[in-house]
């Protein structure tokens, strides 16, 4: 089969499960990558066909398609003369399905795949289904079309059934949650040691609540001694971060390490004693999906905190394989991180049973299969 996968982008660090997922149709059929730009090519090199849009092909292709968009709204993403060149690839390359990775991609490949009657799968994986975005009404009907005209629908989380109106389409709607690689992401010896390491990584947006973390662990470190905060990430609420450290003097206790590479995560994961994702729905709808950090963590036999909030109740179980607290619950996230930090039996138990899920629920391998089932289903 003949694969053509789009996306805007490919592939942001973000997006490593993106990435996962086009190596694993690779292995089945011939893929062709279309996007706008390419990016961090050493770190997820791929052998496979790569082509690549400008936004527009020259200022009349801009002019013209300025006036369509103003007419026709949304609907009307892929400019004027790139729908002729996409459509042109899709049939030199004789490509037999569309895969579109976000709903505003579907949005763009619509037209050409309805002109050309190519099937499309299109897969939705956070923001693009929360109602940040689904909120605007253009944008939620054009997903409906997509939805509509699409073979398959691909979901990570079940909140989406919801948010996208997907109940009655449910024959061809298939949840695949992220699966992380089990035998990169292992558990490791560490020497005994007093000290305790709580770590965070991801984006320093709303939706992750940093701030309120910080707020969590200056609470407990008049009680004890020996807790470290490390916050690996970068982003629009660093400054307020930053100003929060410094208000509550635990510049010795808390280290805003900005972003790093994967390599260096990885270490500092090594590292941690427990991890931390305090996400939450922000103020403007944006959500998470199913954080990949979240899986990597127990993975690595880690014991997780985080919140009962779109996709992570299906990976976390709490007091089972990690612990769950409600959303913007400080009280609650201050006496999670209190009893992980005071019970190094619980530590390892949760740990060895977040590892056991992973292993049995959300391995790389995993989610390629289902992946190649949706396509072969086709």
């Amino acid at each position: 089969m003949n694969i053509l996968v789009f996306n805007q982008s490919f592939f942001p660090l973000s997006e490593t499960f993106v990435h996962r997922q086009v190596v694993g149709l690779s292995r089945y059929h011939d893929v062709t990558m279309l996007t706008y730009r390419y990016e961090n090519e050493d770190k997820f090199p791929i052998d496979v066909k790569k082509e690549l849009l400008a936004p527009y092909q020259g200022l009349p292709d801009k002019l013209i398609t300025k006036v369509f968009r103003m007419v026709m709204g949304r609907g009307y993403q892929l400019s004027f003369q790139n729908r002729s060149r996409v459509s042109a690839l899709l049939q030199k390359n004789r490509i037999d399905v569309i895969h579109a990775h976000f709903g505003p991609s579907g949005i763009e490949m619509l037209p050409v795949a309805k002109k050309l009657g190519i099937p499309m799968v299109v897969s939705f994986h956070g923001i693009d289904a929360a109602p940040a975005m689904l909120d605007n009404k253009d944008y939620a009907d054009k997903i409906q079309e997509v939805i509509e005209y699409a073979k398959a629908v691909i979901i990570v989380s079940p909140h989406f059934i919801d948010t996208l109106n997907l109940n009655r389409f449910s024959s061809k709607v298939h949840l695949i949650p992220y699966g992380t690689e089990e035998q990169k992401f292992v558990p490791v010896e560490r020497p005994a040691r007093e000290q305790i390491v709580i770590q965070h990584v991801g984006r320093l947006v709303a939706k992750k609540g940093v701030p309120d973390l910080i707020t969590a662990f200056g609470a407990l470190c008049g009680r004890y001694a020996n807790i470290e905060l490390r916050i690996i990430g970068d982003g629009p609420e660093m400054p307020i971060c930053r100003n929060l450290v410094d208000q509550l003097h635990l510049g010795d206790r808390i280290s805003l390490l900005g972003s790093k590479s994967h390599e260096i995560v990885n270490e500092h994961m090594k590292d941690a004693d427990i991890y931390v994702l305090n996400s939450r729905t922000d103020d403007k709808g944006d959500m998470e999906g199913l954080p990949n950090s979240i899986l990597e963590a127990m993975s690595m036999e880690k014991p997780v905190i985080s919140t009962y909030h779109a996709g992570i109740p299906q990976a976390i179980q709490d007091g089972v394989n990690g612990l769950l607290v409600k959303e913007r619950d400080n009280e609650a996230l201050t006496a999670a991180l209190e009893k992980l930090i005071q019970d190094k039996e619980l530590r390892r138990r949760l740990g060895v049973a977040a590892r056991k899920t992973i292993v049995a629920g959300f391995s790389a391998n995993l989610m390629e299969a289902k992946i190649q089932s949706v396509f072969a289903g086709l």
